[in-house]
């Protein structure tokens, strides 16, 4: 008889594994869903037939749309881009979808208020959302079941995988960042690269960010690519689609004495994660691309400066950064600006990138 009753357990509890539903919510940007990858990681090794949706702004998820652990991405718009009345009726329609889904868990990542009103009406479902200065009141706090301390001086993804652990998850000790690529775009990035004429080594250079606080010089890009192309590297510059980014691609290659090539504009971003993958080296900004390099293990280098790179830092041991250090001064150029617009990238010169990338690629190869 007692065989029979731990039989039974063990298939009930079994049953439990098969049946966890799960919501993850990250109404961000690219970089800050791709960086929950280790999160879905996680709770894959808690419960391996576990159903994992996402709730993320429209596009964002797109570099995670061949991940096999993912059941559903649920895009919605941004408000800006609907009136008063579409927002009032798009949002109910979303609440009625997710009480139907009868998720057991929902992991809130960001601290938008309509993301209380959805916790709420998630009626059954234990729910986790993070810490946030401005959302310490009763109403934030007793919105959720539990409450996971936002980031300090940890890195975003163990931020996130601070949620699993207060509802008792396992978390990996040394979580990793992987990126799925498909056979089908990994075959369009060899096109792209076979249109180029690329035959040698390569690195890839994104030189963009949304944020103008985050861009360097035009005139350092310039002299790098000079510098990379004349040590036999050809620099492949590449851009999201926006008009204002592939003009500034465009005005780095007018501009270089020796020729890059240019792919500005011409990959989606899973086609560019692809091509990075095969790059010897990347160089780029506090963007999406950085963490798509640390994604696909490729050595990279990333210039920080208003942004806390013990929070954001490209996820891998590969990955290395230049910020900005507290003895440093501030240039005549943007010393005079408040806010984040003082702490720029002016600080940083092309010979001090060279330099990180003798020691990240160019001494090894000379081994």
């Amino acid at each position: 008889m007692q065989s029979v009753e731990l039989s039974v357990k063990r298939v009930r509890s079994l049953m439990e594994l098969e049946n966890k539903k799960f919501l993850i919510v990250n109404l961000r940007f690219h970089g800050d869903v791709l960086l929950t990858k280790p999160m879905i990681d996680d709770l894959k090794k808690n419960y391996p037939n576990a159903l994992i949706d996402l709730l993320v702004f429209k596009g964002t998820a797109s570099l995670l749309k061949d991940d096999e652990f993912i059941n559903e991405i649920i895009e919605i718009e941004t408000s800006k881009e609907l009136n008063f009345w579409e927002r009032i009726s798009s949002e109910f329609s979303l609440i009625r979808r997710l009480r139907r889904s009868n998720y057991d868990f929902g992991f809130f990542l960001t601290t938008q208020w309509r993301l209380a009103l959805i916790s709420i009406s998630m009626i059954g479902t234990k729910t986790g959302a993070v810490s946030d200065k401005k959302r310490e009141g009763f109403l934030w706090v007793n919105s959720f079941t539990k409450i996971f301390p936002e980031a300090g001086d940890n890195h975003i993804v163990t931020r996130n995988l601070s949620a699993l652990n207060i509802f008792d998850m396992y978390i990996s000790k040394n979580p990793s960042l992987d990126l799925s690529i498909s056979k089908k775009t990994e075959i369009k990035a060899a096109d792209i690269l076979k249109s180029k004429d690329l035959s040698t080594k390569f690195c890839v250079i994104h030189p963009i960010s949304r944020r103008e606080v985050k861009l360097w010089k035009k005139e350092n890009f310039i002299k790098l690519i000079d510098l990379l192309e004349s040590k036999g590297l050809k620099v492949i510059l590449s851009s999201g689609p926006d008009a204002s980014e592939v003009n500034y691609v465009n005005f780095l290659e007018d501009n270089a004495n020796l020729r890059p090539i240019n792919i500005g504009g011409q990959t989606s971003l899973i086609e560019l994660a692809a091509i990075i993958k095969k790059a010897d080296f990347f160089i780029g900004l506090d963007s999406v691309a950085s963490h798509i390099a640390a994604a696909v293990d490729t050595p990279s280098i990333t210039l920080f400066g208003p942004t806390n790179a013990i929070n954001w830092r490209p996820w891998s041991k590969k990955s290395k950064i230049i910020c900005r250090e507290g003895d440093e001064k501030f240039c005549e150029d943007h010393g005079h600006r408040e806010g984040k617009f003082k702490k720029c990238l002016c600080y940083i010169t092309p010979q001090r990138v060279i330099e990180e990338l003798d020691n990240l690629y160019f001494n090894q190869q000379e081994q």
